[in-house]
């Protein structure tokens, strides 16, 4: 995968596909979204349009695929050249720990690693021993979604930890590090990465309205609140590593920066009692 892929950042979750979920509407705002990809460096996007199981938003990968060739055949005749892999994102609910049903579902393209998104309001009071037995019964490999947008993970970093302890991968919303999600939510990102609990900092872009890919003047705020190198890491070195089957290393935030814009916010208390 990695040899066919073109230089630059790569977004690792993005609802860029139009008509499958909440993502753009139609082929002219999906259009838009490329264009501020290609703005900033993203010169390769993973489509991950939600799949949630007995819902109408459950595509299967034949529509997915369908969907990533129109699209790319779209982008090509706008002389607009993003790269679209195949993907989806997983809504995790109690059903899928005794079966995955793997063959209704897509990895991220061919890396064997699913993305999946616990509910954003759901309280789970021990998210990691959930996902944990999932990979046991399953035997698969998962990328957990913005876990700092999610409540289980809220003020509960001992639980993302044993997660990737046993070998999950977490991925952080860009625009939660930027303060787009709130205050809480921006603290509850600098932690994870204060911890060296996240692997990937992608867009989770739906194309339409405020949930754009980030314009240049973001993309540059990025790099100044957690350091080009940083940058790098999450958005281009892991997601290569990931797509070629290879070993991702956590992100490495520059600290001094994050002291600098972030000093004291997240100095709280890291485990549920």
């Amino acid at each position: 995968m990695t040899a066919q892929l073109p230089p630059g950042f790569i977004d690792i979750h993005s609802h860029i596909l139009p008509g499958l979920d909440d993502g753009p509407e139609s082929m002219v705002q999906c259009l838009e979204a490329a264009r501020r990809y290609k703005a900033i460096g993203m010169n390769c996007v993973i489509a991950t349009p939600h799949w949630f199981r007995f819902t109408g938003w459950a595509p299967t990968p034949e529509r997915i695929a369908r969907s990533v060739a129109e699209v790319e055949e779209m982008l090509d005749k706008a002389g607009v050249p993003l790269k679209i892999v195949p993907g989806m994102e997983i809504g995790f609910v109690d059903s899928l720990q005794p079966d995955f049903p793997a063959a209704q579902l897509l990895p991220l393209g061919g890396s064997g690693h699913y993305l999946i998104e616990f509910p954003l309001m759901v309280a789970y009071m021990r998210p990691d021993q959930l996902i944990l037995r999932l990979l046991r019964r399953s035997r698969i490999k998962v990328i957990v979604a913005h876990p700092e947008r999610c409540i289980a993970f809220r003020d509960n970093a001992a639980a993302l930890a044993a997660m990737t302890a046993g070998g999950v991968l977490a991925q952080v919303n860009i625009n939660s590090l930027l303060g787009g999600f709130g205050r809480e939510i921006q603290q509850t990102a600098i932690n994870f990465l204060r911890h060296g609990l996240v692997h990937f900092l992608a867009t989770d872009s739906h194309a339409s309205e405020r949930r754009m890919p980030p314009d240049r003047d973001e993309w540059k705020l990025l790099g100044e609140y957690i350091g080009p190198a940083a940058v790098a890491t999450a958005c281009d070195e892991n997601p290569r590593r990931l797509l070629a089957g290879e070993a991702v290393v956590p992100v490495i935030a520059e600290s001094g920066r994050l002291e600098k814009y972030f000093p004291g916010d997240c100095a709280r208390n890291d485990k549920k009692k």
